[in-house]
């Protein structure tokens, strides 16, 4: 396990961008953690010269007062907050930066607040929560904006549970959240009623992937419902899960248009803090 965990927290300043730092006093109660706070400027990164002097067709002014005004709130949160961090402003479009920095920093998990989105608005464009679990390699928690954040007795992990497409990276990082708490995994598998023979198929496929990954104090649970995301949901009103962990494909274009993904719905409309991480 990791020494210190090295996270970062996207920030727009706003109540929901701040709810991520609940959960993160969590982690920071259970081991050290390097901290970063990026506030990202969005500006067309055709237009952008890496300065704002530089950047000819950018309104310098507007720009140099969005740098002000989030240094100054940066200067305002380092006197109120009860942790250190760093605090960066990056330029660019926000998945994109975001995606950028966290290589560049090496950074194992980020954790970000989200409003959610709803309706047609979710299939076409989304919630920025939903585009930076998309473009982001790296394990990313989102907390939606009415979320309740417990300590973390027990993690909920819902897959298709074929250990071969697991990241070792984000493998660690689960199981490093994991031992940091003391939780219990509990393997979830939503099934159809089509499936109902199968059930001691699956529950073999799920402890073989447990024991290929060197998993413990986990438990294996079915569920029948007719859509995953209402699966997990239903699963959560009775068992009351701390947090919830999924992989995502992160689809993009036309593909995420026409075959979406459950993890991005999740994204939106979760009510427990939920990690994503990339599938290989």
């Amino acid at each position: 396990m990791k020494s210190t965990l090295n996270i970062m927290v996207p920030v727009d300043f706003t109540p929901i961008s701040f709810k991520a730092m609940e959960f993160l006093r969590l982690l920071k109660e259970k081991t050290p953690v390097e901290t970063h706070l990026v506030h990202v400027i969005q500006v067309n990164a055709a237009e952008w010269a890496g300065a704002t002097e530089s950047s000819e067709t950018l309104d310098k002014d507007e720009i140099k007062t969005l740098e002000q005004k989030a240094t100054q709130q940066f200067a305002e949160l380092r006197q109120q907050a009860d942790f250190s961090f760093t605090s960066d402003i990056v330029y660019g479009g926000l998945t994109t930066s975001l995606s950028e920095y966290a290589a560049k920093h090496q950074i194992d998990l980020v954790i970000m607040g989200t409003e959610g989105a709803e309706g047609w608005y979710e299939k076409i464009s989304g919630s920025e929560a939903q585009h930076v679990v998309r473009h982001t390699d790296v394990p990313v928690i989102t907390i939606h904006q009415s979320a309740t954040i417990t300590p973390i007795h027990n993690i909920l992990w819902v897959a298709d549970f074929e250990a071969e497409k697991q990241p070792e990276r984000s493998i660690t990082t689960i199981k490093t959240l994991q031992q940091l708490f003391g939780a219990t995994l509990h393997l979830l598998q939503i099934i159809e009623k089509k499936d109902e023979p199968r059930e001691a198929q699956v529950l073999q496929r799920m402890d073989q992937f447990a024991t290929e990954l060197g998993l413990v104090n986990y438990e294996l649970h079915l569920r029948r419902d007719y859509k995953v995301p209402e699966g997990v949901r239903n699963f959560n009103q009775v068992n009351e899960m701390d947090l919830v962990l999924i992989g995502t494909h992160g689809r993009k274009g036309f593909r995420h248009l026409f075959y979406g993904s459950i993890a991005e719905t999740l994204v939106n409309h979760c009510i427990r803090p939920l990690l994503t991480y990339h599938l290989k």
